[in-house]
C-alpha cells in the first residue's frame, strides 16, 4: 500500500511521513492491528462511508494507544482525542479519520479547526 505525507496546512507542519490510505475493505477492516506499535511519522487515514453522517474508529485489540484527528469535508480538524487500547471514538460529521503514533499531533501543533 503506498504511504502519504500529510501536512497541516494552517500551520505550515507535518503530522506524518508514512501514513497509508485503507480504502479497502479489507483494509479497514485490519487498520492498526497489523502493527506492535507505531512508529513516528506513521499512520493510517480512513475515508468516511458515504452512506453513513459521522464515523467511529476503535481500538479494541490493539497494543498501544493512537491519537486520532476527525476531518470534515474541507479537511479541518472537528475533533482530537488520543485513544488507549480498547477504546471507541466518534464524532458527527466527519468524513476522513487520521491515526498517527502518539505524539505526532501535538508535535505538529494541529489543533481542532486546523485545516489538513
Amino acid at each position: 500500500m503506498p504511504s502519504y505525507t500529510v501536512n497541516n496546512a494552517t500551520r505550515q507542519t507535518t503530522i506524518g511521513t508514512h501514513v497509508e490510505l485503507a480504502i479497502t475493505t479489507h483494509a479497514r477492516r485490519i487498520g492498526l492491528l497489523k502493527y506492535e506499535q507505531l512508529e513516528p511519522g506513521h499512520g493510517l487515514g480512513i475515508p468516511a462511508r458515504n452512506w453513513l453522517s459521522f464515523m467511529a474508529i476503535h481500538t479494541i485489540g490493539m497494543k498501544f494507544p493512537i491519537e486520532v484527528l476527525f476531518l470534515d469535508r474541507n479537511n479541518k480538524v472537528i475533533r482530537h482525542c488520543t485513544l488507549p487500547p480498547n477504546r471507541i471514538a466518534w464524532a458527527q460529521g466527519a468524513r476522513m479519520v487520521l491515526e498517527t503514533a502518539v505524539g505526532m499531533i501535538d508535535d505538529s501543533g494541529t489543533r481542532e479547526g486546523d485545516t489538513i
